[in-house]
């Protein structure tokens, strides 16, 4: 039964081609989808059997094909073809090659039994066939066997350099992202093999930094809370390590996040939105991701140590508990969102490092609570969109589990409050001393807190608090008004002594 992928209306060869009858053969790893699923396997082996990667990587060097098996004996029944980013382009050529009386076949590098599962999946093809020990079916071996069916009476499909052989023994063909030397190849009689030039989503670079989630560095403005609070006291060589400091973070919070999208490639792809993530939907490649993780985590840790030792130690603690997070924490009920408020919290000590002023207490508690409730929120939302659906996908929760999350939330967000108007009115050491400031502080975040549950609970609120907040007008409001109460305070000795 053939699949009810969507196709495009926007072709990315422009106008509709002429596709002439006849076979049609098509390359799977990007080209019909645009990730390579050898790589994913890789990764899906690093996740759930990390122990057994040396020796994937071992099987994969002494024989090729002999590897994917082994890879796909391992783990390949986490890749489900429902969930594989297809092509729109390439889905619209095969219907349009079928519409004219053509045949389409299948022939993919990739182990022959997710082949054939993909294509008993969309049903559109007439012969489909992967590698199979010993024969790694790519380059020369590629074309010897769709040679051996058809001689050169077949069209070709493909995106890479391993293409072009095949290139070479067709009579034509498509070109997916492909490099300029596949627009330029030419039979032995020199007469030019048309392929044509097919380019589908962002470059690299643009998927990347989409990737690295720039909008989450917000989070990381908790390391100026501290700094904000002392603002007096602090020199402009302070701020410099304070500014240094946060990019450390950002960046390595980036690299996080890739790790976190290479291991979770399979459960996103199952999701509503995060199948919208560029390593999920196939626009950017594994290797490069986990070459620009591998970058980002090392470079940010060696200059968070450049920065400030304890700094460095602390953006290390960081580190090993975000990828224990993405290993294994969030697959655990409660503990995940525990783990989350924990990590915010170290952001905040993080900045009361690096101005030298250690954190109160209650403003860990307050920071603790307040973001808790909000990692509760990102979690209902995510309850709640799958009622029906029984166990959470990648998660500890159930469809069910929705009321106790929201009393869990809103019982947070209450104590954070509580926390906060504790720190402010009877704390020994404190920074705000004006009683009338933090009842104002305290009212408006209470306000916010309360819109924010409100609207969770109507399923208004996207899978993510934080970048809501970032979009969210009222928000940004309650943001500048918040800080422009505590500024005002903090800041008295300084204007006081002017007036």
């Amino acid at each position: 039964m053939r699949s009810t992928t969507s196709t495009s209306s926007d072709p990315a060869w422009g106008a509709k081609p002429d596709v002439p009858a006849g076979v049609l053969v098509f390359d799977l790893d990007g080209t019909l989808i645009a990730n390579d699923l050898t790589h994913e396997l890789l990764f899906l082996c690093l996740r759930w059997h990390p122990l057994f990667l040396p020796l994937a990587l071992f099987k994969l060097v002494m024989s090729r094909a002999a590897g994917k098996r082994w890879l796909v004996e391992k783990v390949g029944h986490h890749i489900l073809p429902e969930h594989l980013p297809y092509s729109p382009t390439a889905i619209a050529l095969i219907e349009s090659h079928l519409e004219v009386g053509g045949t389409v076949e299948l022939v993919s590098g990739s182990d022959h039994v997710l082949v054939d599962r993909i294509g008993a999946h969309l049903g559109y093809f007439e012969h489909v066939q992967g590698s199979e020990p010993p024969r790694n079916l790519v380059a020369e071996q590629k074309a010897a066997h769709i040679t051996e069916r058809h001689g050169d009476a077949f069209r070709y499909a493909g995106n890479s350099n391993q293409d072009v052989p095949v290139w070479k023994v067709s009579s034509g063909g498509f070109g997916f992202n492909a490099p300029a030397r596949a627009f330029k190849l030419k039979r032995d009689d020199k007469t030019p093999i048309e392929i044509v030039k097919i380019q589908e989503g962002d470059g690299q670079l643009q998927s990347l930094i989409r990737a690295m989630r720039p909008h989450q560095w917000a989070k990381n403005l908790l390391i100026f809370m501290v700094p904000a609070l002392v603002i007096s006291q602090l020199v402009p060589a302070d701020w410099l390590k304070i500014l240094a400091g946060f990019f450390c973070l950002s960046f390595l919070a980036s690299g996080t996040y890739l790790i976190n999208d290479l291991f979770d490639v399979a459960d996103d792809r199952a999701h509503a939105t995060k199948k919208k993530r560029p390593i999920a939907a196939g626009v950017l490649s594994v290797p490069l991701a986990s070459f620009a993780s591998i970058v980002l985590i090392v470079g940010s840790l060696a200059c968070a140590f450049l920065v400030n030792l304890t700094f460095g130690l602390t953006a290390l603690v960081y580190t090993f508990t975000t990828l224990a997070y993405s290993f294994r924490l969030k697959r655990m009920v409660i503990m995940d969102v525990m783990v989350l408020s924990f990590l915010f919290g170290l952001r905040v000590i993080a900045g009361a490092i690096l101005a030298s002023a250690p954190p109160s207490i209650w403003l860990l508690a307050f920071i603790g609570m307040f973001f808790l409730s909000l990692a509760l929120a990102k979690r209902f939302v995510e309850v709640d969109r799958a009622k029906g659906k029984g166990a959470i996908r990648g998660r500890g929760y159930r469809d069910t589990d929705g009321p106790v999350l929201l009393g869990f939330g809103v019982a947070s967000a209450v104590a954070a409050v509580i926390a906060f108007m504790t720190y402010g009115l009877l704390a020994q050491e404190r920074v705000l001393e004006n009683g009338g400031v933090i009842l104002c502080i305290s009212t408006v975040l209470m306000a916010w807190l309360m819109r924010l549950w409100l609207l969770t609970s109507r399923g208004e609120m996207n899978d993510d608090p934080v970048l809501f907040a970032v979009k969210d007008r009222t928000s940004l409001l309650t943001v500048m008004l918040l800080g422009g109460l505590t500024l005002f305070e903090t800041s008295r000795p300084l204007w006081s002594s002017l007036f």
